[in-house]
């Protein structure tokens, strides 16, 4: 396995760059009290550190705090995978740059660094054996001499669990493949595991707080139009996502699946760097990647690495086309200024283009067999209107709220302030400080309200409602169309949100409202003139559907 697989030669970039901020704490280190380090219980650590580098005792404390060895232990953790073996190298490292030139800040800075490039190489190595074997035994098989993975389907998913949609698709995927091929080898793995604290609390934390601010959710649109200009990733970026590359390499060398299945760009882009730097592993991996948003965004198109994409939409094969078409002039430019003697392998590398299958967005199952009931006839509908306390004679419309966070207040006031008579079904999800709030809340005598906490049955609440209001993801939009429920999007936000009302407004399953006190209004527009209107946004809601998303990627798994 070449060094590049996963991408060793940015370690020590980054290694330098994320321990430089230690160093900076040398001066307050010379300030702190000596006796500190007893108190923080690590005379252990001081004893053992006395008999390994023969140091005098009252120099020791004075050689982890100077050193900047305990904010390097720290930041260590925070900036790896491999914690426990980080700090024993480190502070190896800091006792001999001690020995050897003293408290000099460049030494310790340097025997950060070296630290943390020794654990990544060994982490590399096993990876590297591992692999080694791997592709060893495929090569077997592929010479009729025995060994290899046999003929049997071994299926890894593998998803980002940023935002609950990559999860719930994956969660969708295997329960098709389990209920479609019952005994097949499959795992699912969150690929940020692999990662280090640092690096999930920029995809998680961060991007949970951005989306709680106006500020945020803007910075959030202007990052996603950003990675949306058919411009590859930059250095840095790629760096810090490749460092679970060795991580997953142990995943894979370990499961040895046939087929892998992304639905997040994230683990297909690690995947895809090991298939194009390996031929072998390029032919025994099928790489799948799902797409969960109605828009497709470039950052999502992988070239060159992924065998099939699976589009929630017919457009959606357009615009992939045309990604695939932008990126492999850009390749075939940056080979032509380094060698003209190399272009014409890389036409013929280029020239073939992943497979598309327009599957939809994969949802579970039950939403599927649930739109088919709804089609059988409306016996469904009045089982689900029941399990919700619902008198299925009551000829008011259903509408399902499901607006979160503080915002949800003011929408169910917005919402009750409408003149026609309505049902409200409010989904309160696991806050569970809201339902005394919605109580206290005076519900005029024409609607009728009930209150919901976390609800595991939302095919059977889908049956029974008329509208929602409330964001919408990609999982959401999915799993409205295929039981028809269109939705009143409360002020998307920019990036994924957006376009997925723009793409729902277009086919008129949908109504946006940026303005809350608008709220009102829409309400009585979509259900004036007995729901003329409503009727024709469930028609446009369900040009989107796909209910069977899930049992169709499993379909093109099992057959390729």
């Amino acid at each position: 396995m070449k060094l590049n697989e996963i991408g060793f030669p940015r370690f020590f970039f980054l290694g330098t760059c994320a321990l430089f901020v230690t160093i900076l704490l040398v001066d307050y280190a010379h300030k702190i009290d000596s006796n500190a380090i007893k108190e923080l219980g690590l005379d252990k650590i001081l004893d053992l550190a006395r008999d390994k580098f023969i140091f005098r005792r009252q120099n020791i404390p004075n050689l982890l705090l100077t050193s900047a060895t305990l904010p390097f232990i720290l930041a260590c953790l925070f900036f790896t995978t491999h914690p426990g073996a980080l700090v024993g190298v480190g502070i190896v490292a800091h006792g001999l740059a001690w020995k050897a030139v003293g408290g000099k800040a460049w030494a310790h800075f340097a025997a950060s660094a070296v630290a943390y490039v020794l654990v990544e190489l060994w982490k590399l190595a096993v990876a590297s054996k591992a692999l080694r074997d791997w592709r060893a035994e495929i090569k077997k098989a592929e010479e009729g001499e025995g060994g290899g993975g046999g003929g049997r389907k071994r299926v890894l998913i593998l998803y980002a669990n940023v935002g609950s949609g990559h999860k719930s698709a994956a969660n969708a995927i295997e329960e098709a493949l389990n209920d479609r091929e019952p005994g097949v080898a499959v795992e699912k793995l969150d690929v940020l595991d692999l990662c280090s604290p640092a690096f999930v609390f920029a995809m998680q934390t961060m991007f949970q707080k951005l989306t709680q601010s106006l500020a945020g959710q803007h910075m959030l649109g202007f990052l996603y139009d950003m990675g949306d200009n058919g411009n590859e990733k930059g250095r840095v970026q790629r760096a810090l996502e490749d460092a679970a590359g060795i991580g997953l390499a142990k995943v894979l060398t370990r499961f040895r699946p046939t087929n892998i299945v992304c639905t997040h760009f994230l683990p297909c882009q690690l995947v895809g760097t090991l298939k194009k730097t390996s031929a072998v592993l390029g032919r025994r991996i099928r790489l799948g990647l799902v797409i969960t948003d109605l828009d497709l965004q470039s950052m999502w198109v992988q070239e060159g690495a992924v065998d099939v994409y699976y589009l929630p939409r017919e457009d959606s094969d357009v615009v992939l086309k045309e990604y695939e078409r932008q990126g492999r002039e850009k390749r075939e430019k940056r080979k032509r200024k380094k060698s003209v003697v190399k272009l014409p392998k890389l036409k013929d590398k280029l020239s073939s283009v992943s497979k598309s299958v327009i599957s939809g967005i994969p949802i579970m199952p039950r939403f599927a067999r649930a739109a088919d009931k709804m089609i059988e006839g409306g016996g469904f509908k009045v089982e689900a209107l029941k399990e919700f306390g619902m008198n299925p004679n009551d000829t008011r419309p259903v509408v399902v709220v499901m607006s979160g966070g503080k915002l949800i207040k003011r929408v169910f006031e917005n919402s009750l302030a409408c003149k026609v008579g309505l049902r409200f079904v409010v989904v309160m999800g696991r806050q569970a400080d809201v339902r005394g709030i919605l109580e206290k809340v005076q519900v005029p005598e024409r609607h009728d309200v009930t209150l919901v906490g976390f609800c595991k049955e939302m095919p059977k609440l889908l049956a029974a409602a008329d509208l929602m209001v409330g964001k919408c993801g990609g999982l959401t939009a999915a799993e409205n169309a295929a039981l028809g429920v269109p939705i009143v999007i409360l002020d998307p936000i920019p990036g994924q949100e957006q376009r997925n009302s723009d793409i729902l407004l277009e086919s008129g399953g949908c109504v946006k409202v940026n303005d809350l006190p608008l709220l009102t209004k829409r309400l009585e527009d979509i259900f004036r003139n007995n729901g003329e209107k409503l009727k024709s946004m469930q028609r446009g809601i369900k040009k989107l559907a796909k209910p069977n998303a899930a049992y169709t990627i499993v379909d093109d798994i099992i057959g390729a």
